[in-house]
């Protein structure tokens, strides 16, 4: 896993879209390049499972996006 420092406000951005229902998980990725065009696609793509992979942690007391 790559360091969650400068995903920071990668992350923020990420947990405003599941906030606000805005974008389907899948579609994510293409949602960050659009906010931050730097990004590239394979670098939004390990962005999103980062966040998948650590939204429990980072938000306990919520549901993770990835349980049912």
């Amino acid at each position: 896993m790559r360091s969650l420092v400068p995903d920071e406000k990668y992350f923020r951005f990420l947990d405003g879209l599941r906030e606000n229902g805005g974008v389907n998980i899948v579609l994510a990725p293409g949602a960050l390049v659009r906010e931050f065009p730097t990004l590239r696609s394979e670098e939004a793509k390990a962005v999103c499972a980062d966040w998948r992979a650590t939204y429990r942690q980072r938000h306990p007391s919520i549901r993770s996006p990835c349980e049912t």
